[in-house]
């Protein structure tokens, strides 16, 4: 049986400054996927590459920050025109300086984990995505409606 759409693995980081809040970035409005839409720092694994050298890479590449794989933080589905894609998001240690952005992203914002639960500019499996990881790091039973 051929697959509809091909399956794509990808990974995320969830960098925290000393606020803890979170890194988000701004896609650029040419972007391909999301245009315009904010998103975390992360993308396609490599041929070969483990998805911690992955995640390292695609972290320092988008912001210029070094990061260090720490956990699992969970895992998002979603589908783009063109295939599906299977996202494993990681908590990071970073060194957090100044942020330099490449050029598929033309802003960044730290922002509480909170708000980012409640975002309409972040696709809507991270808002998700969020309020799970949220409620599991704070044992609340459910504080999103």
């Amino acid at each position: 049986m051929a697959l509809k759409k091909p399956y794509l693995i990808s990974v995320y980081a969830l960098i925290q400054n000393e606020n803890e809040e979170y890194l988000l970035l701004r896609r650029s409005k040419y972007s391909r996927t999301q245009p315009g839409k904010w998103d975390l720092p992360g993308g396609k694994v490599d041929p070969g590459e483990t998805l911690e050298e992955a995640v390292t890479r695609e972290a320092q590449e988008e912001t210029g920050l070094f990061v260090e794989p720490q956990a699992i933080a969970g895992e998002v589905t979603f589908e783009l025109s063109q295939k599906k894609v299977i996202a494993v998001v990681y908590e990071t240690e970073a060194r957090v300086s100044g942020v330099k952005l490449s050029s598929e992203h033309e802003a960044f914002e730290w922002i509480s984990g909170f708000r980012i639960a409640e975002m309409e500019e972040l696709p809507a499996y991270f808002r998700n995505f969020f309020r799970k990881y949220l409620e599991e790091c704070f044992s609340f039973q459910s504080f999103f409606a």
